[in-house]
């Protein structure tokens, strides 16, 4: 089924505050309606390799890799992470659960596949501050030892977890992945200490920091060109007129998680645009969003007609919005995190 927006918690009293905490300190987010399955045996990478966009052999235990999950026509469905246990063992991650039962049967008899169902709890801390909210129930050293889309077993708060170095935000983070059952005592530890935050808030971080959302941005069926995510599918067919990009709007800003219409249609010539996600943005105090354009309207700054009528004074802009060296994520962690470039408080 697709990803249900409803279920989430949209946020918890204040979600600008929240995607601020994420910004400035730390945000916890429960990101358990994600789908998970382990994948194993020793047939497990040839499976992978035909089921999504990436090679995986190459992977070393303790790497996580961000991959496609393309159609017939390789057109993008949907985004997911594979996670490398060892050698004849992945986690696969997804926003879909019908991604784990298409793994399942293009396993066959090949390798084995554990749908974990609703059993697993997967939390998401973001912020400059999240290796020390991890650190006051967890072994600091391990934790700051994860590299960039590495992951590593480590303890919290006397629970077994999957802690990975990677996130949504545009930020440093991790990744928890626990038991179900665990859930409240990993929640209850991890709270006290970082900002609960809902998927409002997590929507516009992500839109700051260029990201898609499967529900949104793959609701026009983009090649992976479009996305911009070429070295993502590497074989995967090209040579779309259409191109991802972010824009700022004038206007009365909107509330998110805000979603286009069922009208949507992609952008008929080159000086209109697609809108696919908006949010008021928390850093740059404005309405920002993603879209698709032509090719030849691509350049930032470029004023284009948004399709719905609903924005006005659009203009492209560059992915991402916010941070774009894209390097603060990957960027080693500090003992005394100085504010980020245009700082922004509650």
């Amino acid at each position: 089924m697709p990803l249900d927006i409803a279920r989430l918690v949209r946020d918890f009293g204040d979600p600008e505050a929240e995607a601020r905490a994420a910004r400035n300190g730390a945000a916890l987010f429960d990101f358990s309606f994600i789908a998970r399955a382990r994948i194993s045996g020793p047939g497990a990478g040839a499976v992978l390799a035909r089921f999504q966009s990436r090679p995986v052999a190459d992977m070393a235990p303790g790497a996580i890799r961000y991959a496609l999950r393309l159609g017939p026509d390789g057109a993008v469905e949907a985004d997911l992470t594979i996670w490398r246990l060892d050698a004849e063992t992945f986690e696969v991650m997804s926003g879909r659960s019908e991604d784990i039962a298409a793994l399942d049967a293009e396993a066959g008899a090949d390798a084995l596949v554990a749908d974990f169902g609703d059993a697993t709890a997967i939390f998401a801390v973001q912020g400059p501050r999240a290796l020390d909210v991890l650190a006051a129930i967890g072994a600091r050293e391990r934790l700051a030892a994860i590299p960039y889309f590495g992951h590593a077993a480590i303890p919290l708060a006397g629970v077994p977890c999957r802690v990975g170095r990677l996130g949504y935000t545009g930020e440093r983070g991790f990744e928890i992945v626990a038991d179900k059952a665990d859930a409240a005592r990993l929640d209850a530890a991890i709270r006290t200490r970082a900002r609960p935050a809902g998927f409002a808030a997590a929507d516009i971080l992500r839109i700051e920091a260029g990201f898609i959302l499967f529900v949104n941005e793959c609701r026009l069926r983009p090649s992976a060109d479009a996305l911009g995510f070429e070295r993502f599918a590497p074989n995967a067919p090209g040579n779309s007129p259409l191109r991802l990009v972010a824009f700022t709007a004038g206007g009365t800003p909107v509330r998110s998680p805000w979603q286009p219409g069922p009208d949507l249609a992609p952008p008929a010539r080159p000086g209109e645009i697609a809108i696919t996600s908006a949010a008021a943005s928390v850093a740059l105090g404005q309405t920002i969003g993603l879209g698709f354009v032509h090719a030849e309207t691509a350049a930032a700054g470029t004023p284009v007609q948004d399709l719905s009528g609903g924005f006005a004074d659009v203009r492209v802009a560059r992915i991402p919005l916010y941070r774009p060296s894209q390097e603060h994520p990957r960027g080693p962690w500090l003992d005394h995190a100085p504010p980020p470039p245009g700082h922004i408080s509650d």
